[in-house]
């Protein structure tokens, strides 16, 4: 996984040129149909044989704290689609595709390089609307943490305004990269399935003071309707 992470807090970022990015046409960023493939085996280097859970394709695009877009070809994606699957394995998570009929359903894999990784899972299917929390233990294989709550139907339209306000199914404008080496900071994967449609965002630590700051405030969102608490600023 390359070492792109997040700048010290108090460097002077200038932003960059705002574009429209245009994925690949089977590439998950877009709204692709149910069925896509997404179940298999990574076969890059590292890890050798790993089941996947994202589909190829993922990874075309990855967004940095500002949302800016970065291009990964064909090895990067690979590499990242294996890693980013080994983590969720290791939450004892499976793929979201094929979509299971009538099912909205949306998972915040949050993977910081200081603690545990954490996924969020949140499932409607007609009047149940259902949150599942993982986060990993100490020990390899195993999860401090791995309960299911129902939600009420005001949480779980909370849930979808904080969607909306991320402009999750809709986000497609991206600023250019700019001149900042990023050090260290967190994989945020935001995923998403309804319809026959799926869509996967790979960011990296969004900074809650920038363009980025819709998602960042829907994964704390997510972080508090789990119950998992953090101290402040531990979610970057």
């Amino acid at each position: 996984m390359k070492a792109s992470a997040i700048a010290a807090r108090g460097l002077l970022l200038l932003l960059g040129t705002c574009t429209t990015v245009r994925p690949p046409a089977d590439s998950p960023l877009g709204f692709i149909e149910d069925g896509f493939p997404s179940s298999g085996t990574c076969r890059t280097e590292w890890p050798a044989h790993m089941p996947d859970v994202f589909p190829r394709g993922a990874f075309a695009l990855t967004l940095l704290p500002w949302l800016e877009a970065e291009f990964n070809d064909a090895r990067e994606q690979e590499i990242m689609r294996c890693w980013c699957s080994g983590m969720l394995r290791a939450l004892k998570e499976g793929p979201l595709l094929p979509l299971a009929p009538g099912v909205e359903i949306y998972r915040f894999t949050w993977i910081p390089s200081s603690r545990g990784a954490l996924v969020i899972r949140i499932e409607n299917l007609g009047p149940v609307h259902s949150l599942h929390v993982k986060v990993s233990g100490l020990e390899e294989g195993t999860l401090a943490v791995d309960r299911r709550v129902l939600l009420t139907p005001t949480q779980w339209q909370a849930v979808r305004q904080h969607l909306e306000a991320a402009r999750f199914w809709s986000m497609d404008r991206f600023f250019t990269p700019r001149p900042v080496a990023y050090l260290d900071g967190s994989e945020w994967l935001f995923e998403g399935g309804r319809e026959g449609r799926y869509r996967v965002l790979s960011i990296h630590s969004p900074d809650p003071e920038g363009p980025a700051r819709p998602i960042h405030d829907l994964g704390a969102f997510l972080v508090e309707l789990s119950g998992i608490t953090l101290a402040r600023g531990e979610l970057y």
